[in-house]
């Protein structure tokens, strides 16, 4: 039986190595005709934290902030921005003196705040 081990190993171990490479076929996809040639730039909104609680009949939410969020974001009276997964603002926000460990009280200027909801700052390019 060990020796039958053996002999098997060597042959699992090439199965193995032969299964894991590929080789693209010529045919796969056309080339395209003119080269999309796209240049990425870092985004100029600086990531405050995100939604932690809103409640919208007293107009209020509370964020939570990133570890790396600026002091100056977060002063009072800041305009924020709130934006979904998508990148879809969904609320202006304006930064209060309500600023406690990592949480930050903000009032909520026009549209609605969702849970988990990105926080930012908005900066000029």
């Amino acid at each position: 039986m060990r020796n039958t081990a053996r002999a098997l190993l060597p042959l699992a171990v090439f199965f193995l190595f032969t299964a894991c490479h590929s080789v693209p076929s010529a045919s796969s996809a056309p080339a395209p005709s003119s080269p999309i040639v796209a240049t990425l730039t870092a985004s100029p909104n600086i990531i405050v934290g995100r939604v932690l609680s809103v409640d919208v009949v007293r107009g209020f939410a509370i964020i939570a902030l990133a570890p790396s969020s600026p002091a100056s974001a977060f002063a009072p009276d800041r305009e924020l921005l709130t934006r979904s997964d998508d990148l879809g603002v969904t609320a202006h926000l304006r930064a209060t003196r309500q600023f406690r460990s990592r949480t930050l009280g903000t009032v909520i200027i026009s549209g609605t705040p969702n849970l988990g909801d990105e926080v930012i700052f908005p900066t000029s390019p």
